[in-house]
């Protein structure tokens, strides 16, 4: 997954009940696969003492393309559905790159 990544900012507070789907996420982006599969990836993770703050995530892809995905924006995906949604750009972008010979 983190192949086609540059860096994964993750902001959360540990302690509340609604950093479900940011901590799985965040599990699976430190996993020793991933962390193989690129070791120059940035991770940042933020935490903060607020409950009530949103849990955020930002993702940059080696294209400069960038994913923000935010509590408080509305809908709410589970940590399967943000990783699906990296990991679909990624395969696109590995594809891409395939095509081109690199």
């Amino acid at each position: 997954m983190l192949k086609q990544i540059t860096s994964v900012r993750v902001s959360f507070s540990p302690f509340s009940k609604n950093t479900t789907s940011t901590k799985v996420f965040l599990n699976r982006v430190l996993s020793k696969e991933n962390s193989t599969a690129n070791p120059t990836c940035k991770i940042d993770i933020v935490t903060t003492n607020f409950s009530k703050d949103p849990s955020t995530i930002d993702v940059t892809f080696k294209d400069g393309k960038k994913f923000h995905i935010s509590s408080s924006s509305g809908g709410k995906m589970n940590g399967d559905d943000i990783i699906a949604q990296v990991q679909k750009y990624s395969k696109r972008l590995s594809q891409q790159e395939d095509l081109k010979g690199q």
